[in-house]
């Protein structure tokens, strides 16, 4: 039995290794497990945070919270610090939100307009009027308390996230999340360089044919030269008197 277990452990390696590259496998299992998590401790601006919500999926939530201020902590692979401005509340499925994100501080999966950020819509930086809560996440549970002139705590787990954690070590990525697999198909990535036009293509040889078309100017020899003394000036043409002549 163990041995069967290696062979097969040794068999999803090399795929893994054909794939994407040991070391990046292996970076992508962790950040698929830092998936599972949300953990951020909030700093309100005065008395702007206060409310609670508790959330066992979208169907099963409740609560209102105002908040302006910095969250420090981790929202799934992110890692940063965020200013935020947010109101939210509702009951169940009647639960709305209205949020603007700055990132302060963060690792790659918080940059804008990166390939990993671009090829799906991740709900980690947050900037709308949105049904639910905005992360796009109908499974995730999770709960958070915000006081007056206190720190808040955000926490909270990705139920469904386990089930791309495991799969990756399959090889399969079904939440599109693997660095390796968004370097492979990204079109930042894969998007091919424009072949020159036609005139482009062409532009070298018109010039090469022009330069053999034109003829050098030709030498006069030096016997043919005219040299003209101050002396065979054409009279008329005005001439410094000398004092003497004065």
């Amino acid at each position: 039995m163990r041995r069967r277990f290696v062979i097969v452990m040794m068999l999803f390696l090399a795929a893994a290794s054909a794939q994407a590259g040991i070391l990046g496998y292996f970076r992508d299992r962790g950040a698929d497990f830092l998936d599972l998590f949300l953990l951020r401790i909030s700093a309100p601006r005065g008395i702007r945070g206060i409310g609670f919500r508790a959330r066992a999926t979208a169907l099963a939530q409740v609560g209102a919270i105002y908040f302006e201020g910095e969250h420090f902590g981790m929202d799934r692979r992110a890692i940063g610090v965020w200013g935020e401005k947010r109101a939210q509340g509702g009951l169940s499925l009647l639960f709305f939100t209205s949020v603007e994100n700055d990132v302060i501080w963060g690792n790659y999966f918080l940059e804008e307009n990166t390939p990993w950020m671009n090829f799906e819509e991740r709900g980690l930086v947050r900037n709308d009027i949105c049904w639910d809560d905005g992360r796009k996440d109908f499974f995730s549970v999770n709960a958070e308390v915000q006081l007056a002139f206190l720190p808040g705590l955000e926490a909270g787990v990705y139920p469904i996230e386990l089930i791309d954690f495991v799969m990756g070590f399959f090889t399969l990525d079904p939440k599109n999340d693997d660095l390796e697999r968004i370097m492979k198909y990204a079109p930042e990535y894969t998007r091919k360089p424009e072949p020159p036009s036609e005139e482009m293509e062409e532009l070298p040889e018109k010039v090469d044919n022009l330069l053999d078309k034109t003829q050098p100017l030709p030498e006069a020899p030096l016997e043919q030269m005219e040299i003209k003394s101050f002396n065979e000036m054409p009279t008329g043409e005005s001439q410094t008197s000398s004092p003497e002549n004065k």
